[in-house]
């Protein structure tokens, strides 16, 4: 079976984790991906059914495709929603492409989104004819559920990352991890950065101090996360007792460093997924309503603060940080497996072939 997939292929740490899972899962599978630049999968294309083929991804590319090439279609990643994306995004042509698959009564499944944000009616309207369209689209957030539940095809469960086995390591005694972003690249909050970039620099400074350890964690090159990394270990002249971790592509090893940590600062959404998984105790430093919905949606019950709102002085403190209970993270695991639900029962129908 040919399934072609479409995500965010830029060495996104979330999105590759999407894509890892897919192929660990489906392995009678074989996956095709477009990208323009091979080393964004490189680590991912290691993987015996993955084929990385070269090209944009792009709506205008996907719609001189044949929907014929391939038995099915897949769409997996957050943020895909957003009027004006860089990548696959919804347009009328890719409207179109959908409505071929249908026609073709070819599969085109969605996992794991969320929508907007959006600026138009006409944006809007175009989604919801998508999503009649679409053999199915489960979203990760009860307010993007909402707005389109009155379609059959429209499900909701929760962040498919919530069902990937983290390794079963032990935790670094002191250890506190800080999942950064790049405040540069977010124009809504480029004038909070300076308080932002001083709040880390002063907490690190206090953590430290207090015989810890401390992490920095980059989970996306492409959009400049290793730039905050790099100035804050330069900050702190290379002080031993702060270690920088970048995310270079393979997941596994990333993650093996990441599930050791007690203490997590989670800017990253799925820095706050997986925080979770490998129960840790978090603190979320929120840059996006899609965060503070999942919080909203699943009763976390975790400590929030606002970016737009941060000071250079806020103080977070050990007793700051909170865990959430066991029974509670196991019920969102097992609910999290119906993301991809029906694109399974359309892998089997494939495969049994």
């Amino acid at each position: 079976m040919k399934v072609f997939i479409m995500a965010y292929a830029r060495k996104n740490f979330g999105d590759d984790l999407f894509v890892k899972m897919l192929l660990d899962k489906y392995k009678k599978v074989d996956f095709f991906m477009k990208v323009n630049n091979y080393e964004f999968l490189k680590e991912l294309d290691k993987y015996e059914n993955l084929h990385v083929l070269n090209g944009d991804d792009t709506d205008e590319e996907l719609n001189k495709m044949k929907v014929e090439e391939y038995d099915a279609y897949v769409y997996i990643g957050g943020s895909i929603f957003m009027e004006g994306g860089k990548v696959y995004n919804l347009s009328p042509k890719f409207y179109d492409f959908v409505k071929r698959c249908k026609k073709k009564n070819i599969p085109f499944c969605y996992i794991s989104s969320n929508y907007g944000p959006y600026q138009t009616q006409e944006y809007f309207d175009l989604s919801r004819e998508n999503f009649k369209t679409c053999t199915d689209i489960c979203f990760r957030d009860k307010y993007s559920y909402n707005l389109f539940k009155d379609i059959k095809s429209v499900r909701y469960a929760p962040d498919f990352a919530f069902s990937y086995k983290m390794p079963n390591t032990s935790k670094i005694p002191n250890s506190i991890g800080i999942s950064v972003i790049n405040l540069d690249i977010r124009k809504k909050l480029e004038k909070v950065k300076d308080d932002y970039y001083n709040c880390l620099v002063n907490n690190i400074k206090q953590y430290i101090e207090n015989g810890n350890t401390v992490y920095l964690y980059s989970f996306c090159e492409h959009e400049k996360d290793e730039v905050t990394v790099d100035r804050l270990l330069e900050e702190f002249n290379h002080n031993p007792k702060i270690v920088g971790v970048k995310y270079d592509g393979n997941v596994d090893k990333f993650l093996e460093t990441y599930g050791k940590m007690e203490y997590m600062i989670c800017a990253r959404f799925h820095a706050m997924v997986l925080s979770c998984v490998a129960r840790q105790k978090i603190y979320v430093m929120s840059y996006s309503n899609k965060i503070d919905n999942v919080i909203e949606d699943l009763k976390l019950d975790l400590p929030i603060l606002q970016l737009k709102n941060i000071s250079k002085d806020i103080v977070i403190n050990k007793e700051d940080f909170a865990s959430v209970e066991e029974e509670k993270i196991l019920n969102i695991i097992e609910k999290s497996k119906d993301q991809d639900k029906v694109f399974e029962q359309v892998c089997n129908k494939g495969t049994s072939k």
